[in-house]
């Protein structure tokens, strides 16, 4: 469904994009994308964001418990 886009629903990031990221966040954290090239892409794209970048310097990165 990502090949060929940059975000879920059409071109601009919106809150699917946003409620998706923890999902992705946490399949990450389990090693669950390493064959998914689209995935990690896009979840590459959401953590280049600048808000995503700023969040981190106000809050530090999330940490996912195992």
């Amino acid at each position: 469904m990502l090949q060929g886009r940059e975000y879920l629903v059409g071109n601009a990031l919106t809150g699917a994009d946003i409620q998706l990221s923890f999902v992705l966040e946490a399949a990450k954290s389990f090693r669950l994308l390493s064959e998914l090239p689209n995935l990690t892409a896009y979840l590459d794209r959401l953590h280049a964001r600048p808000a995503y970048q700023r969040a981190l310097e106000r809050g530090g990165p999330y940490k996912m418990g195992r």
